[in-house]
């Protein structure tokens, strides 16, 4: 069970001898605050734990405390004291510095120069922590501070009551999805190769504008981890033959923290850094990977990249695509013109349903003589939604477990087209099934654009309604390094998913169509005087649902009603995001048409 932490504020002192000043930010790791040592006259930073901690977390805080208090080195923030009373602290060096993920934001992809030097420190950081026996297993640009004279330090490491552990199914990686290695991304413990590996990731980011893995859905980028499906590298320069080898899918391929040190110095010299771009010459902005115009420029990255291997085009596009493309406006593009009702029959009798789930899907019901249907399901997507990769009228295939196969069809490099089967214990192999439907897709795509829908929407409908403008920046601002800019449009605008820029929690806003006799799953709460419904995820657990149902009044009831679906998603208990997640669906509900 989580416990809430005692609040505590500014002129507080913490074991009788650290005064609070001032909170210096909340991440995935807890809150850091300044403070003054009232016995050595200096200051310090103090963090602690966003839960309370049991007798087993401080057992492993004090442990690794310690370890961590050994580490002396000029780009390691050091560890001073710790503070174990009613709560855990952890007394650090005070450094007055931005993070890396702070200059990214504020400058975008650094120089490879730079970079390098920036490398380098952290790379002799990392050696005298592995020297300890120290594995940091959470190196990012979050964890790297840099200074005003452009001395970097590596922070936030040895201290697992602080790890924010961002799980896949089986809750064993441990990190931060866009920086972890393939192995750890498997299930293996962190070692000395994987903190080697996770610099590699964020000199990438630093020297590119976007992690070698891209952005979105943590298990989404998991999974790319495990499959090395990294982008190429266009502005490293003289890096990237050594970042090539940081991220080598071997951990025993890599080269160590004092190799890379020792290589980087290779590349910068005894030359003096470039002063950094003055503040005034750039506003500060969301990262560049982060940006809403660049989740579309990056789609078209992820075309060129299998792997490490960079590819080019076979063909050009078809003219048809050049001009108006295959999609075409995205809410006239009809996705149940895609599926073949005659083709699935072979399987058993069919149904096409058109009012499952958001607007940009179309299901088919088959029955193969089990208690219930397979579900075959078509969605239109956009490929920035879900960072889909490969070429033109190429299938790539997802997930596939005992109830679920799923694959995707890339359309240009804007859209594609997601196709899965679905049943529990099916009586048949899955698999095939969406075979059969993708070649269909397929079939469709390659005899030119896709046909329209024939019926409009019914006024009143959410289908009219922009996902991505239900929340403003200042709703977006209750979750960290979370803005306008990093909203991603799914489809037609009817779902829109923004991400952190720290690994921290998301959000996803999509419609949903639900059939007006049947209640709404959830318990029932009030959002400012409209009713919504709460649950929480059955399955990963680290994510709390709003349901928002949209009556309009003075309309003709239909069958079916819609709903506004909002699920604030993390690495932490679903519970503890409820809060944020109620909060955000009021704010989208109050900008509903009435």
């Amino acid at each position: 069970m989580v416990t809430t932490l005692r609040a505590v504020r500014t002129g507080d002192v913490v074991g009788g001898r650290y005064e609070l000043e001032d909170a210096r930010g909340s991440g995935s790791g807890g809150v850091v605050w300044g403070a003054f040592d009232r016995k050595l006259k200096r200051r310090v930073a103090l963090k602690h734990p966003h839960t309370a901690a049991d007798h087993t977390d401080r057992t492993r805080f004090r442990r690794e405390a310690e370890t961590a208090a050994q580490v002396h080195h000029p780009n390691a923030v050091s560890v001073f004291d710790t503070v174990d009373g009613d709560d855990c602290w952890l007394v650090m060096e005070y450094v007055p510095a931005k993070s890396l993920d702070q200059v990214l934001a504020a400058e975008g992809p650094l120089p490879p120069e730079r970079v390098a030097r920036i490398g380098a420190q952290i790379a002799g950081a990392l050696a005298a922590v592995h020297a300890k026996n120290i594995v940091h297993r959470d190196v990012k640009p979050g964890n790297i501070l840099i200074t005003d004279d452009g001395v970097a330090k590596l922070t936030d490491f040895g201290v697992s009551i602080w790890r924010e552990v961002t799980r896949t199914d089986d809750g064993r990686v441990t990190g931060t999805p866009a920086f972890t290695s393939p192995e750890v991304a498997g299930g293996y413990p962190a070692g000395r190769a994987s903190d080697v590996f996770s610099l590699g990731a964020t000199l990438f980011a630093a020297v590119e504008g976007t992690p070698p893995f891209g952005t979105g859905e943590p298990h989404e980028v998991l999974e790319r981890v495990r499959r090395g499906e990294a982008l190429p590298m266009r502005q490293a320069g003289p890096l990237t033959p050594l970042l090539g080898e940081m991220l080598r899918p071997r951990p025993d391929a890599r080269p160590t923290a004092d190799e890379v040190r020792s290589r980087i110095g290779e590349v910068v010299g005894d030359r003096e850094p470039p002063p950094p771009p003055a503040p005034a010459r750039r506003p500060a902005r969301a990262p560049v990977w982060r940006r809403g115009a660049f989740k579309v420029a990056v789609a078209a990255v992820f075309v060129a990249a299998v792997g490490a291997v960079v590819l080019t085009w076979r063909h050009q596009a078809p003219a048809a695509q050049r001009a108006g493309g295959l999609v075409g406006d995205e809410r006239t593009a009809d996705p149940c013109a895609l599926i073949d009702e005659g083709e699935l029959r072979r399987f058993g009798p069919t149904r096409l349903f058109t009012t499952y789930g958001n607007f940009n899907r179309c299901d088919s019901l088959v029955d193969v003589g089990s208690k219930a249907p397979v579900d075959v399901e078509v969605q239109l997507i956009t490929r920035a939604s879900r960072a889909v990769q490969g070429q033109p009228f190429e299938v790539v295939e997802g997930a596939q477990d005992a109830g679920e196969c799923d694959r995707t069809v890339v359309v240009d490099d804007k859209y594609a087209v997601r196709v899965s089967a679905k049943l529990k214990n099916p009586p048949l192999d899955l698999c095939t099934v969406a075979g059969v439907a993708t070649d269909t897709v397929v079939e469709v795509l390659r005899s030119g654009p896709i046909p329209r829908r024939g019926t409009p929407f019914p006024a009143g409908s959410l289908a009219h309604v922009d996902a991505c403008a239900l929340l403003d920046d200042e709703a977006l601002a209750t979750l960290a390094a979370i803005d306008g800019d990093s909203a991603v449009n799914v489809f037609g605008n009817w779902a829109c998913k923004w991400f952190s820029t720290i690994g921290g929690p998301g959000i996803n806003l999509r419609y949903d169509q639900h059939p007006a006799t049947e209640v709404v799953a959830g318990e029932l709460v009030d959002l400012d005087g409209r009713p919504g419904y709460v649950e929480l995820d059955k399955g990963s657990g680290t994510s709390c649902t709003v349901n928002v149902p949209h009556r309009p009044p003075n309309l003709p009831q239909r069958a079916q009603i819609d709903v506004v679906v909002l699920t604030v998603t993390g690495d932490r208990p679903g519970a503890e995001y409820c809060a944020r997640a109620k909060r955000l669906a009021a704010v989208a509900a109050a900008k509903l048409p009435s």
